[in-house]
């Protein structure tokens, strides 16, 4: 894997995040798609245990946020870009090693 496919990959679950429609209509099953991407990508080494557990950090943070505004029927966007995952995607995986 290079680190451009970490990237793109990265990058990929982040715009799933960003995803305000999807959230707002599903947050459950929004949720779960945002930790079952998570699993996919350390299951296949793209990510190591420690970015996963930062995915699922950002996933639980997003989804308490949105539930939270669902039950005083606010259908705010939530701001993802101040979510810096921290994933350093120049690092190498320890399948790359």
């Amino acid at each position: 894997m290079t680190n451009t496919t970490k990237e793109r990959e990265v990058r990929a679950w982040h715009l799933l995040l960003e995803d305000d429609n999807y959230r707002l209509d599903l947050p459950d099953d929004f949720y779960q798609t945002l930790i079952n991407r998570a699993d996919e990508l350390v299951l296949r080494e793209v990510i190591d245990l420690s970015e996963w557990q930062q995915l699922k950090d950002t996933a639980d943070e997003v989804y308490a946020k949105t539930l939270q505004g669902l039950s005083v029927c606010q259908r705010d966007r939530v701001d993802t870009v101040a979510n810096d995952l921290h994933i350093d995607t120049a690092r190498k995986t320890a399948s790359q090693s």
